[in-house]
């Protein structure tokens, strides 16, 4: 009889704690119904998503359905490292998930985007829920603050995959740092923390996980000097589990930063200054400045459509139960910091207009790098969103009640101005700073003032007020975060995504030549990243950074061209004289062959060595200079080879994969088999199964030297950068692992 009670009451325990992430899921799932439930709207129509996340997304889910994890993208720019340059997000293993979703004919299906971009919200609505019931709050508060933090601010507001992917586990990292300083398991705890911070890290975009590890970090060492501003000694402990935490976010990391640093540091990327900047060069402040939250935009964070890069919208009655919540317990410690970790982060986000991002921007590393402050509104969700939950569950108490008919008062005014605001506008027929929905906020306000009201008479239990409450804040943001999605009705909300379909007949024809051919093609025609989207290899595509060393060859003009192998061009109209139509596509383009393109590999048995990348430009743009004759060498002892008297050989390349590539070479006597993919650090070769060095030839190609016969040159894809960080991140993981296990 004992036994059947205590297993109805572990059952009965299950389930209330389930009813909130429940109810959760439930919500996010509504709240997104236009995609979740039509046909009629995606969130892929922006440029960005589109012409470059859809293709990123796509390469990446065939190579996971082909059992190969992808490390290598040779789909432009004569192959760059996929996980090196992070934002295609690689390293993050939810993104995984979508990868292994079923393929409707080899294509990533909509509705599986669709449904990762939906629980992409939930999750971080059920992190900052976890965050807000570590807090003490109740169930219906917690599922408030998830709602704000998820489907509000940058998260609802964000689409771009690399970047919101990692606000996911921000909830998480201050969630368990709380604990540590509370000195529950304050080993563990901070492990925990560091761990979920690193884990941000590999969702594949820097700047908003730099703000979030510099409030975590300021976090620590507040806690640990806090005491020495009375004259007191530091808290050591404090400041070793901070250490601790930090050392374990660095390691939970390194999957994805150790080959971004060494895909930084070789590189070159453009971040809106008139030149592509390197690692070691600062952005300039003017980029800073114009990816900066406005003045004006403060408004944003109640008043729709202000704002519409860094959108701080959580609306009225989230912004003022977290205002109130802040008030009404500012006594708790965590309450405090919650709030200046907001202020903090909407203080960082005005750029130029606030002189502390100036002294971040000048004095603390990497701030520089993240050339958007706008991104440090999430800061503001993270503190807003839980402050919140306080105010939901501390207003309906009687002792508060002078508070909230204060709140009232002012909700109502608040109101009255709005409206005669809106009215103003409409009769001038002003729509400078915002649209229709200015009326929402004044609507808002009245139906909070309605609440509180409520709440004091008793005409509304608290459960009831928190339900009204929650369907306010979800009408409000609502209002906001569904605007981002566009609806396939409206062909005007509809010009990027149906492009990336144009463009399959030449494709095909292509590919019925049976030949390893690059192609370039008109960007402004095909705009999107047609290498990725359809598997080939073109010449370049859109994106953020590229390796030094090509970028210093010759790249655009006829010869290097050639050089390169690019045999065909997609056009309208011939891009250059010589080249001859040779195919035309549905949609009017043009496929052009170019017949002087060199082949993509061959031998040669001449060398000379030069000293730098520009004396090899200079020699190769020379008249009588023939790369099949020659090859040219940075600073490097010239590698034995011979002259061969005969016939040409055969150089063949049967098979060029991603992160593989086989060559077989008839060598007449020893010479080097030259491939015009970029050179790179871990890229490894053999030659019929024996190591062999890769040189980096004529300023930024791959060299394999081979003895005169018949061989196989072999080159894989290992890079030490990817195998030490995921050994690293995977260390952080068993630690935090392990001492979780041992303190509970």
């Amino acid at each position: 009889m004992l036994l059947a009670e205590e297993q109805q009451t572990g059952q009965q325990s299950l389930a209330l704690r389930l009813a909130g992430p429940s109810v959760l899921f439930l919500i996010v799932v509504l709240f997104f119904w236009k995609l979740v439930f039509t046909n009629q709207y995606t969130w892929l129509e922006s440029p960005d998503a589109a012409y470059l996340n859809l293709p990123w997304l796509q390469f990446q889910a065939g190579e996971w359905h082909h059992y190969k994890f992808p490390m290598w993208d040779p789909s432009a720019w004569m192959g760059q490292p996929l996980i090196g340059q992070a934002q295609p997000g690689a390293a993050y293993p939810p993104n995984w998930l979508l990868f292994m979703a079923p393929l409707k004919n080899g294509w990533i299906q909509e509705n599986a985007l669709h449904w990762y971009f939906v629980l992409t919200r939930y999750f971080a609505a059920l992190a900052c829920y976890a965050l807000a019931r570590s807090l003490g709050r109740s169930r219906a508060a917690s599922v408030l603050a998830g709602c704000v933090y998820a489907l509000g601010g940058y998260v609802g507001n964000t689409v771009a995959p690399q970047m919101v992917n990692g606000a996911i586990t921000t909830p998480l990292v201050f969630l368990y740092l709380f604990r540590a300083e509370a000195g529950e398991r304050p080993l563990a705890n901070s492990l925990l923390s560091g761990f979920f911070l690193g884990f941000g890290w590999l969702a594949g975009h820097h700047q908003m996980n730099l703000f979030v590890s510099l409030a975590a970090a300021g976090l620590w060492l507040w806690l640990g000097f806090r005491h020495a501003f009375a004259g007191q000694r530091p808290d050591w402990k404090i400041l070793r589990l901070g250490a601790c935490s930090l050392a374990i976010a660095v390691a939970a990391s390194a999957f994805q930063t150790i080959p971004m640093a060494e895909y930084g540091r070789l590189s070159v990327r453009w971040v809106g200054a008139e030149s592509p900047v390197h690692l070691d060069e600062v952005v300039p402040y003017t980029v800073h400045q114009q990816y900066s939250l406005k003045p004006i935009s403060v408004l944003g964070i109640f008043i729709p459509n202000i704002e519409t890069q860094s959108t701080p919208y959580v609306g009225v009655a989230a912004f003022g139960l977290g205002l109130l919540g802040a008030m009404l317990a500012w006594r708790e410690r965590q309450v405090r910091w919650l709030a200046a970790i907001g202020l903090a982060g909407l203080l960082f986000s005005l750029g130029p207009n606030s002189v502390f991002h100036g002294m971040f921007y000048s004095l603390v590393p990497l701030v520089e790098k993240a050339r958007v402050p706008g991104a440090a509104t999430l800061l503001f969700a993270l503190g807003i969103a839980p402050l919140a939950a306080y105010g939901m569950d501390l207003l309906p108490r009687p002792e508060n009640f002078l508070w909230s008919k204060r709140a009232g008062r002012f909700l109502l005014i608040f109101a009255a101005i709005i409206s005669a605001a809106s009215l103003m506008f409409f009769v001038a027929r002003i729509s400078l700073m915002t649209d229709d929905r200015m009326m929402i906020p004044a609507l808002s306000a009245v139906l909070a003032a309605g609440i509180l009201a409520g709440w004091r008479s008793g005409g509304l239990s608290i459960r009831a007020g928190s339900a009204c409450a929650i369907a306010l804040a979800l009408f409000e943001i609502g209002n906001v975060t569904n605007y981002v999605l566009y609806n396939r009705m409206v062909p005007a909300q509809n010009p990027y995504v149906h492009r990336l379909a144009e463009h399959g007949d030449l494709v095909a024809y292509i590919r019925g030549r049976g030949e390893p051919a690059r192609i370039e093609y008109d960007s402004q025609e095909i705009p999107y990243n047609i290498g990725d989207w359809y598997g080939i290899e073109t010449l370049t595509d859109y994106t953020a950074s590229v390796t030094e060393n090509l970028m210093q060859m010759d790249l655009y003009s006829p010869r290097g061209k050639d050089f390169f192998g690019v045999r065909y061009a997609f056009a309208k109209s011939a891009p250059r004289p010589g080249l001859r139509e040779v195919f035309t596509g549905r949609s009017g383009m043009k496929v052009f062959e170019n017949p002087a393109a060199l082949p993509r590999t061959w031998s040669v048995h001449q060398s000379a060595s030069l000293p730098g990348p520009k004396q090899i430009a200079a020699a190769m743009a020379g008249a009588n200079f023939n790369p099949l004759q020659t090859v040219l060498l940075e600073n490097e002892t010239t590698p034995e080879i011979g002259s061969c008297r005969g016939g040409a050989e055969e150089i063949q390349m049967p098979i060029h994969q991603p992160n593989y590539v086989r060559i077989l070479a008839g060598m007449k006597c020893r010479g080097m088999v030259i491939l015009t993919d970029t050179w790179f650090p871990g890229w490894r070769a053999t030659v019929d199964g024996n190591p062999a060095q890769i040189y980096e030839t004529y300023g930024g190609v791959r060299g394999v030297v081979a003895d005169g016969g018949e061989h196989m040159i072999e080159m894989r894809y290992r890079p030490m950068s990817v195998i030490l960080g995921s050994l690293m991140t995977l260390t952080a993981a068993l630690v935090t692992v392990l001492v979780r296990r041992r303190s509970a």
